[in-house]
């Protein structure tokens, strides 16, 4: 279960590489839940289309968004 650090990013990309360091922690197999908060600091709306939230989100996190100014 995540334990909801702070994830600060400004890219996509960037958070792609974080949600892969995530699942690379857990040995999942199909349909495992890894559960808890992911709380994500961006700049630009863009970083929410970010290839693997729904995945992450199928495993039972809730991202929750933080707008830097």
């Amino acid at each position: 279960m995540l334990d909801g650090t702070l994830y600060e990013v400004r890219t996509a990309d960037e958070l792609d590489a974080q949600i892969r360091d995530i699942l690379a922690l857990y040995f999942l197999e199909p349909g495992d839940q890894i559960g808890g908060l992911l709380y994500v600091d961006y700049t630009d709306e863009s970083v929410k289309q970010a290839g693997l939230v729904a995945m992450l989100e199928d495993r039972g996190v809730r991202i929750v968004w933080c707008k830097s100014a």
